[in-house]
């Protein structure tokens, strides 16, 4: 059943008069760098809405009387009509109380990358009755996939520059520019969970390729791509050995160059509570992080005796 318009929309509580989602979002250290996960699919969008198991029937009932009172106190006609309508079609089949199963509420999802839009959540009802031989609410359950989404979404990464060589303010025209990093780049893993449901899932990013842009059309090449190697528990990538390497060949003079580099990560998922459970077939789309940083290209100075 669907409140009236003037009632806003359920964001989940524990008092009893508003409700909020009950999963739960954690993950490992992101660093003062980390920004927002970049999907490599355009078209993803994180869940705007679910269905979670939610009340008893002694719990569903105290919410909608809590709704009631409120609606009430604060003179809102058309709502306190709504709830007092529906306290009466509730009396009239007791809350389910004494049945198997749950009262399902419908959430909005509180985890959504900071300046995603918000999709239009297809959900009708802002509650349902589920028992054992009852189907889940259509397509919006919350199930691990779910989870993996939500997780996903909630997924920052480190924006990491590279080391250069020679520094970034002492570039040379026609020297090699190696890149690497002064530290090695761990795997990021979030966890979505929804304890009450017994519910989880992680997603695991771990950082596979870096390509650096010389952010110059007077370089060769202008770009370059590396794979990260596992060193220890980190991954490094050092381009000292490389066959590619960027090379300016012309200088900044008073201005600069922007150096960009992107890591692409690759995400997985598990439908636990770890980032070590067994991985589930189904990637999600691969991640970004990006980072720049002004380079000064110098001419090299000869001294001729």
């Amino acid at each position: 059943m669907k409140p009236p318009t003037t009632e806003p929309e359920a964001d989940a509580g524990s008092d009893g008069t508003e409700i909020t989602t009950r999963v739960q979002v954690t993950g490992s250290s992101d660093g003062g760098d980390a920004k927002p996960l970049v999907s490599s699919d355009t078209n993803w969008t994180a869940p705007p809405c679910w269905y979670e198991p939610f009340f008893s029937p002694d719990e569903f009932k105290s919410y909608i009387k809590a709704k009631y009172e409120e609606a009430g106190k604060g003179g809102a006609d058309t709502v306190y009509d709504y709830y007092n309508q529906v306290m009466s079609e509730m009396n009239e089949i007791d809350y389910h109380k004494g049945d198997d199963g749950k009262w399902w509420m419908l959430v909005q999802n509180d985890h959504l990358p900071p300046g995603k839009a918000m999709v239009q959540c297809p959900a009708t009802e802002s509650w349902r009755w589920v028992g054992p031989a009852d189907p889940a609410p259509d397509g919006l359950a919350i199930t691990p996939k779910m989870l993996s989404d939500i997780a996903y979404g909630a997924t920052k990464l480190p924006s990491r520059k590279v080391t250069l060589s020679p520094a970034a303010d002492k570039q040379k025209v026609n020297l090699a520019t190696y890149v690497k990093f002064d530290n090695g780049i761990d795997r990021v893993w979030v966890t979505a969970e929804l304890p009450n449901a017994n519910l989880a899932a992680t997603v695991v990013a771990v950082p596979v390729s870096l390509r650096v842009e010389a952010g110059t059309q007077y370089a060769e090449p202008q770009s370059c791509t590396y794979d990260f190697a596992k060193s220890g528990d980190s991954y490094q990538v050092d381009s000292s050995e490389a066959d590619c390497n960027v090379t300016y060949r012309k200088a900044t003079n008073d201005g600069s160059y922007p150096l960009k580099a992107q890591i692409t990560w690759k995400v997985t998922w598990t439908a636990t509570g770890s980032p070590d459970g067994p991985t589930e077939p189904d990637a999600l789309p691969d991640g970004y992080s990006i980072s720049e940083q002004d380079v000064q290209v110098q001419e090299v100075q000869t001294i001729v005796r």
